[in-house]
């Protein structure tokens, strides 16, 4: 073993000191070969591909997005404060929007008082109409508009804000639409058709959605800011523009061969792991520390031994018998930890490891070989002062050392009480994945957020998928009482599915009396209720509710954002009271 280190040591120093610039070529030509994979490097925008595809809430998610379309949805909140927003020009407005997006090839679905049905009983028979007709609305038309939903306040908290300011909009993308194109087309539109007014976004789908563009600029800015200290620090260190140019190149390159290798990795295999997504963002910034680190390390050390011997090849050998073994040892550990994530159940800490192993690697091996081979062919005054005298960092890292000698004992303990300390703190961690803690207040979307939590019906929504004879009274009584167990949550808005409509035609074809919006109490009734609508109106209307057959249903929930313990304890409710109201079922 010793025999190969030593072989090995000296075939890199050989490399670097008689084919300085052969070696220098290669670098190049590999890490630029490596880089063209940036090229396949795809931003992801899809949070639900960061959980195990076997993960029983992956299995049912999946299986409500084929059943019931995509449930990532955006949200557009429209109005001016202290404006009433029935008026016959909002509506034309809202209008025109709805024909807009209906056009665009990544909308499903629009949901908004435009598009929705209204209930009524005419002539003694149930009569399915447009809530809204049409475009061009009288006063008249509009009030009617007015006093229909706040008889059905289901449909008024899904249509209207609180103090009747705003307009809501709905829209549900088709499936296997990236959720960038989609967020940007509908924010394009909106924008566009309602100056006028104040907008607000919201919904999964437009976070998602944004996380691409977000993604680019946050790894622009925290690249930029980290390579503005990092070349600050080395200056001060190193006093030297050709030697901080050197470590910046290792840094560069490293970074161009890890991004490049990503792209090549997801190009080949196609897997979900290699997709650049918002857990990716610190990678750039974890290889810059760890290149930087290893660069410095030879830069410094080579100055130390021109320092002593005067003789730039000897420094150079002497700089690399000392250095090969430890950067080896500690890149060689640094990557066997980050490759441990390949047993992550999550797929985007699978790739992240593999990814940034590579760039550690690439940087291990540009500071063991390139990097000497350009100090190798670069002339050195000896007289200059960043080799003659020691930096300020060396003179405080030889300062602690001799701290460390003289004092031992204190500096031991010293350090064993700062890791108590830590230890301590480990206790009074909390893991949060609050989406709106995600963003800062003052931003757009944290903005947006807050006033959709507070004006509307929330940002974010809960699908509860239901199984069985949906035409079934028993069935259709449980759902509903789910659903009223669900708003006793103060964080949950609206909760609406199937039964609210059952609900509404029973009372409707009973003159529209109040004390009859139950569930009918037999299945013929039910039966008949959905053939009197399919009648005037279009059964399709409930396909975002229950399935072609009437075999399984879905519950859907709106709420404002909950901190992730409030999720798992909202949850766990939720699966208790299941469990012991639907185990009949």
């Amino acid at each position: 073993m010793k025999n190969i280190k030593t072989l090995l040591k000296k075939w890199c120093i050989h490399q670097a000191l008689a084919h300085s610039t052969r070696t220098i070529i290669i670098s190049l030509v590999t890490t630029l070969i490596m880089g063209t994979g940036i090229q396949f490097l795809v931003m992801d925008d899809d949070m639900m591909k960061m959980l195990p595809k076997e993960l029983d809430s992956k299995i049912a998610w999946d299986a409500v997005q084929d059943e019931f379309g995509s449930t990532e949805i955006i949200f557009i909140a429209f109005g001016n404060a202290g404006e009433d927003i029935y008026n016959s020009q909002s509506l034309v407005d809202l209008w025109e929007l709805t024909q807009e997006l209906n056009k665009l090839s990544s909308v499903d679905e629009v949901i908004n008082i435009s598009t929705a049905t209204r209930i009524e009983l005419q002539d003694g028979f149930m009569d399915i109409d447009n809530l809204q007709p049409y475009k061009d609305l009288s006063k008249n038309e509009v009030n009617d508009i007015k006093l229909y939903l706040d008889k059905n306040p289901i449909q008024q908290k899904q249509f209207i804000s609180r103090g009747g300011e705003y307009f809501l909009t709905i829209i549900q993308p088709k499936k296997e639409i990236g959720l960038d194109v989609f967020r940007n087309q509908i924010v394009t539109v909106s924008d566009s058709i309602l100056s006028a007014y104040d907008i607000h976004y919201g919904g999964t789908a437009y976070v998602t959605g944004s996380v691409p563009g977000l993604i680019r600029k946050d790894v622009k800015s925290l690249i930029e800011i980290g390579l503005f200290i990092m070349i600050i620090i080395l200056l001060v260190n190193l006093r030297s523009i050709k030697a901080v140019s050197m470590v910046f190149l290792v840094i560069v390159f490293s970074l161009i061969a890890m991004m490049g290798f990503m792209g090549w990795a997801y190009k080949l295999t196609g897997s979900d792991r290699f997709l650049f997504a918002l857990l990716n963002t610190s990678m750039p910034i974890i290889l810059l520390t760890i290149a930087n680190s290893d660069g410095v390390h030879v830069v410094t050390k080579f100055f130390r031994e021109l320092r002593i011997t005067g003789n730039v090849s000897i420094a150079i050998e002497s700089m690399m018998n000392s250095l090969l073994m430890p950067i080896f040892l500690t890149s060689i550990t640094t990557i066997s930890a980050f490759l441990t994530m390949v047993f992550s159940p999550l797929e985007p800490l699978v790739g992240y490891g593999i990814c940034i192993s590579v760039g550690i690697a690439w940087a291990w091996l540009l500071s063991s070989l390139m990097l000497p081979a350009i100090i190798h062919i670069q002339n050195w005054d000896h007289q200059s002062k960043y080799i003659k005298n020691h930096s300020l960092f060396e003179n405080l890292a030889n300062y602690i050392g001799q701290i460390v000698i003289q004092f031992p004992k204190l500096v031991f303990v010293l350090g064993l009480a700062l890791v108590s300390v830590g230890f301590i703190g480990l206790n009074k961690v909390s893991v949060d994945v609050n989406v709106a803690s995600f963003f800062k207040k003052g931003t757009d979307i944290r903005d947006s957020m807050d006033f959709m939590d507070k004006e509307m019906s929330g940002t974010m929504d809960l699908r509860i998928r239901i199984e069985g004879d949906i035409k079934e009274p028993y069935l259709l009584n449980k759902m509903d009482s789910l659903q009223l167990f669900l708003e006793e949550n103060d964080s949950v808005k609206v909760c609406y599915s199937i039964a609210n409509i059952v609900k509404q035609m029973h009372r409707t074809v009973m003159d529209d009396d109040i004390r009859f919006e139950t569930i009918p109490e037999n299945r013929e009734k039910i039966n008949n209720l959905f053939t009197i609508y399919s009648i005037s109106g279009d059964p399709d209307d409930f396909s975002s509710m229950i399935d072609h057959g009437h075999e399984s249903a879905l519950i859907t929930a709106l709420s404002s954002v909950m901190s992730t313990e409030e999720v798992f304890n909202y949850t766990r409710s939720i699966m208790v009271y299941i469990k012991n109201n639907f185990a009949a079922s």
